[in-house]
């Protein structure tokens, strides 16, 4: 039997001894604290499903390693198609395909703006642009330039959030055209390479899913391909960008910042060399963020306090959302992509190859974004470098192996891949939404919103008559916003009385303590009791439950209830 044969047979034995030894552990594991969250209401064990996920994969690794037994070492190279001036032209060709069709498909410039999310950054812009310095006057939690950044540089003057989608729409496009120059490191025909960029798409619903920040991976793919390309020609320059996106990605986006971060470190320990180059440019890579951090005016000391204790501390509680069954549709969505990356690092580590070592070790970093909030499409966001894995270090060497069982195989083994993928799903929700651009250009049936705050985009009717009531009845006073529409202060131009206007963030006892403080120091004018319901229960869990103390000082300090269409406003 073929050592991969072998090494999958043992990873997957491995998976189903940790599968069947997890249940009995679920008792050593309690709630979260540290905040309020649906798994915190529900008495979930959520860091059962971490260990979990942890289990999967070192059962892969030690079951595929063990059973593999001695492989032949793989060169890291790229296979001569790749390697001349026509692989690079194809390369290009394919990334710049990739990136105009997202664009297409991620254009989506008058959507009915969603006042929780993308009040995250819209809000945060606002008060950069008014002065306010990061991570003193306000808390961020997904990353400076995901929260605000990126908005401020391009928002204007008077702003347009039209301009911020916009940005967003190309970032996306050009983080998934990343997809191309890896998949090429690692393909050895240039089938292979266009089979693992259009798998990996469909791994990641890039068709599917429109409207999703995907930009935020950037750091973790960039950091693959810099990786990739040292391991293959030892040069500096990509161990720079692989050190730089991994440390810069910690102000980019936190979250997948952290996992390119851990990552980086851990594959480096096998494929790169110690040497004084490569201190020099750790060094250099550790130097930029506080280079960026001085640059923007940020409080040091409070990004540290915020981003390395306070959030990793209440983010579960507050967000995380149980794993799904394992015998389930969801559950193989979820439990799969471990097990493989598992089997893949077991068999790099017997063949000594740096390209899988790199994408297996990234990928298990970045999964864990899918572990937290375990979702439909955070599963799918988590998962980009799963297709071009699959075809590279799967189906392509079936189907050029010498053995005609093994070629029949891979034949095979395309089928249940197509299904898993969800190609037929993605392929038929790209093709609807690229025929839909020119329609989506137009903003039919919505009317403009009645500041200038919202230029260049269009809502509802309803929603526009709603707004401006609520502007006319709060005039030039401050107001607190209770309903978790967080675009509110952006869009009415009102700084938030505290520095974490986030609402269910306060549930953190820090955070909690330091509003509550602000909030009786200076009390708002109004408070924003309620707005959209789906909002303000989110998770199903309403913002009363998840900050208590808040919602008891609002009711003893602010008696007085007017309703101004869907928005219940509270007032001395």
């Amino acid at each position: 039997m073929p050592h991969a044969a072998r090494a999958a047979l043992g990873s997957l034995l491995g998976a189903a001894l940790a599968a069947c030894a997890a249940p009995l552990i679920r008792p050593f594991f309690g709630v979260p604290v540290g905040g309020v969250g649906f798994v915190t209401v529900n008495a979930y064990p959520k860091s059962w499903d971490y260990v979990v996920l942890g289990l999967l994969v070192i059962g892969a690794v030690v079951g595929g390693f063990v059973a593999c037994g001695a492989a032949p070492a793989s060169g890291a190279g790229l296979s001569r198609e790749f390697g001349g001036r026509s692989g690079r032209r194809s390369t290009w060709i394919v990334a710049s395909a990739v990136f105009v069709i997202m664009l297409f498909v991620h254009d989506h410039p008058y959507q009915p703006m969603d006042h929780f999310h993308e009040g995250e950054h819209l809000t945060p812009a606002f008060l950069l642009k008014s002065g306010e310095r990061p991570y003193r006057d306000f808390f961020v939690l997904h990353g400076f330039a995901t929260d605000g950044g990126l908005d401020a540089l391009v928002l204007g003057d008077p702003p347009s959030p039209r301009r911020e989608r916009r940005l967003q729409t190309v970032l996306d496009a050009a983080t998934l055209a990343l997809l191309a120059p890896i998949a090429a490191e690692v393909a050895a025909t240039m089938t292979g390479m266009i089979a693992g960029v259009l798998a990996s798409l469909c791994a990641a619903a890039a068709f599917w899913i429109p409207v999703f920040p995907y930009f935020r991976t950037a750091p973790v793919l960039l950091a693959t391909l810099g990786l990739l390309r040292y391991a293959r020609t030892k040069r500096t320059a990509p161990l720079l960008l692989a050190f730089a996106s991994a440390t810069l990605g910690l102000v980019w986006s936190l979250e997948t910042g952290i996992y390119a971060l851990a990552g980086t470190v851990l594959a480096f320990l096998f494929v790169g060399e110690r040497t004084k180059r490569a201190l020099i440019v750790a060094a250099i890579a550790i130097a930029l963020p506080f280079v960026v951090l001085l640059a923007i005016r940020a409080d040091i000391r409070q990004f540290f306090v915020d981003s390395f204790v306070v959030i990793p501390r209440a983010i579960d509680a507050v967000w995380s959302l149980p794993a799904p069954a394992p015998f389930s549709a969801a559950g193989a969505r979820y439990y799969l992509p471990p097990v493989f990356y598992g089997f893949l690092l077991a068999l790099a580590l017997r063949r000594r190859d740096p390209r899988m070592i790199v994408i297996a070790m990234l990928s298990i970093m970045l999964f864990r974004t899918a572990a937290g909030r375990v979702s439909w499409s955070h599963t799918r966001y988590a998962t980009p470098l799963l297709g071009i894995a699959l075809i590279a270090f799967v189906i392509e060497p079936l189907l050029s192996s010498g053995a005609r069982l093994r070629r029949a195989f891979g034949v095979l083994l395309i089928i249940p891949f197509f299904f898993y993928l969800e190609i037929a799903q993605n392929v038929m929700a790209g093709a609807k939404l690229l025929a839909g651009w020119r329609a989506r250009q137009k903003h039919e049936g919505l009317v403009a919103y009645p500041f200038a705050t919202g230029k260049g985009i269009y809502t509802y009717p309803q929603n526009a008559t709603e707004l401006a009531a609520l502007n006319g009845f709060i005039g030039d006073k401050t107001f607190l916003d209770f309903s978790n529409e967080r675009a509110l202060y952006y869009l009415l131009q009102r700084k938030p009385p505290m520095r974490c206007f986030d609402v269910p963030m306060l549930s953190a006892p820090p955070l909690l303590a330091e509003s509550m403080a602000q909030l009786n120091a200076n009390p708002p004018a109004f408070v924003v009791v309620g707005g959209d319901p789906n909002i303000a229960n989110f998770d199903g869990v309403s913002n009363r439950d998840r900050v208590p103390e808040l919602a008891r000082w609002i009711d003893a300090n602010y008696p007085v209830r007017t309703k101004i269409g869907r928005f219940t406003v509270a007032s001395r």
